[in-house]
């Protein structure tokens, strides 16, 4: 991939940087091409490094146990360009999850001692990479919790019986009044709407 190529899908993960601070933040960055097979991110490692990956395929993997049995979960695919490991490096939280190149795939990879090198060199930089992060975690959280909730409103004919699922899967859920929701919300906001397949 070329350097422009690189640059471009480097400035379309961090539009808060814009062109002039992807090029300040490249000193920081090691290129690499991973090749199929690289394991980018092992679950319950300790390590800091983070990912850029500009192409390629990678797939999630997760080990939980169910009634002591050990399960190997494949939980998505997805194509780059991505951001992986921002949490790590942001929170010094074990990995979550296995995430594996299913392709050759164009990289930058910052490490801790870089990133903090980053923070005394170029704060401001530094500060609009943290705020992309922020947004990648957001966009995560949000996507999983509608995700999670779709599945179980799926097939709930009516609002009360979505209530009654939710609490049974996600804990005490109960409708509010009319007149506390027009307190707690702005006019306008309609919130997500969960539509029934039945």
């Amino acid at each position: 991939m070329s350097t422009n190529d690189s640059k471009e899908k480097l400035a379309s993960l961090l539009p808060q940087l814009m062109a002039s601070g992807v090029d300040a933040l490249l000193p920081y960055l090691a290129e690499f091409t991973a090749q199929q097979g690289h394991v980018f991110i092992k679950q319950g490692d300790k390590d800091e490094d983070m990912y850029f990956v500009l192409s390629g395929t990678l797939s999630v993997f997760e080990k939980i146990s169910i009634n002591r049995q050990p399960v190997v979960l494949h939980t998505a695919t997805f194509p780059g360009p991505v951001i992986l490991g921002e949490v790590a490096i942001m929170t010094d939280a074990e990995r979550t999850a296995t995430v594996v190149a299913m392709s050759e795939a164009d990289c930058y990879k910052l490490t801790r001692k870089k990133f903090d090198e980053l923070i005394q060199g170029n704060a401001k930089i530094a500060m609009r990479l943290l705020q992309a992060f922020g947004g990648v975690m957001y966009r995560r959280q949000t996507s999983f919790q509608n995700k999670v909730r779709g599945n179980i409103l799926r097939e709930c004919r009516s609002a009360e019986g979505g209530i009654a699922k939710l609490t049974r899967y996600t804990g005490k859920v109960s409708r509010t009044s009319a007149s506390l929701a027009d307190k707690l919300f702005s006019d306008d906001f309609e919130g997500v709407n969960y539509d029934s397949h039945s």
